[in-house]
């Protein structure tokens, strides 16, 4: 890939950006695709490990979308098989958030509502 770099330095966000854009043939791309891949996994491993009981939390990048943008606190955590899931206690405008979507049932008077079985992959340490 060509860069403007010194030798021992990493290409910059910007050169490398311009080289897919510009210059990757099929095979650099399907090559970049499959590295990308790989360093999202990575990623996702690294920040799951991050969540531990009363970490404060942003749940992203998952499904049901309406739980996306949600905060709250790790309750607790487990491990049933090969992946780990938190219980959230959402904070206060989450709880309202999600009261106002009307998907879950909410009673009025709870402040803060507890989600049980949020993959700890889509938990964005705050």
């Amino acid at each position: 890939m060509p860069t403007s770099t010194t030798k021992d330095s990493a290409p910059t966000l910007a050169t490398a950006i311009e080289f897919v854009s510009l210059h990757a043939s099929q095979g650099d791309l399907d090559r970049i695709y499959a590295a990308a891949k790989e360093r999202t996994k990575a990623l996702r491993e690294i920040r799951a490990a991050a969540v531990t009981t009363g970490s404060l939390i942003r749940i992203d990048k998952i499904r049901p979308t309406y739980y996306n943008g949600l905060t709250g606190k790790v309750t607790a955590t487990s491990t049933p098989r090969t992946k780990t899931y938190a219980t959230v206690e959402l904070d206060e405008a989450s709880t309202m958030t999600l009261r106002a979507v009307g998907k879950q049932y909410i009673p009025r008077d709870v402040k803060r509502f507890t989600i049980e079985g949020i993959p700890t992959t889509c938990c964005f340490l705050q």
